[in-house]
């Protein structure tokens, strides 16, 4: 094999390599989360396989995160007040609708009453069922030590402290 073609098979090889790479990165999809909130704080949201950790203050935006295309419930925890009160624990909320990003889009989640349901000193309380889902496998480790009352919108502390 001569040297330019082996040249020529080299910077071939080369470019089959970086066009899927510089591919991938301009259909990257993203999510960002606003805070609609005049007095609660976000603490975290889940959508479709990304987490976004807070805290995030009312009227801001958090910085972009890398996501999967899909179309999914977001999922979020709001506390009254940064640090959180470990005495009140966090209120679980639930997008009213599903929420969707296409492939190299951005997807914009505002975390509000209008959007998400669950804050009951605003909107309905979630269900029993969508309650026990967030707290129980989604933000588990949020709701340790208590059980979360969807109808009210609070953290009850297990008497023994959760432990068995």
């Amino acid at each position: 094999m001569t040297t330019s073609l082996k040249k020529a098979l080299l910077v071939l090889g080369l470019a089959l390599i970086a066009v899927p790479l510089s591919a991938c990165n301009d259909t990257a999809s993203s999510v960002v989360v606003t805070n609609g909130y005049g007095d609660a704080v976000v603490q975290k949201v889940w959508w479709n396989q990304t987490l976004i950790l807070g805290a995030i203050d009312p009227g801001a935006t958090s910085a972009a995160q890398r996501a999967v295309p899909g179309s999914d419930f977001a999922y979020a925890l709001i506390s009254l007040g940064w640090p959180p009160d470990p005495q009140s624990g966090p209120i679980a909320l639930r997008s009213m609708q599903q929420l969707s990003a296409a492939r190299g889009a951005e997807l914009a989640i505002d975390v509000f009453d209008t959007t998400f349901a669950g804050n009951c000193a605003a909107t309905t309380g979630l269900d029993e069922e969508t309650a026990r889902f967030i707290t129980e496998r989604i933000f588990p480790g949020d709701f340790a030590g208590g059980t979360y009352d969807a109808a009210g919108c609070e953290t009850i502390p297990t008497p023994d402290g959760g432990s068995d």
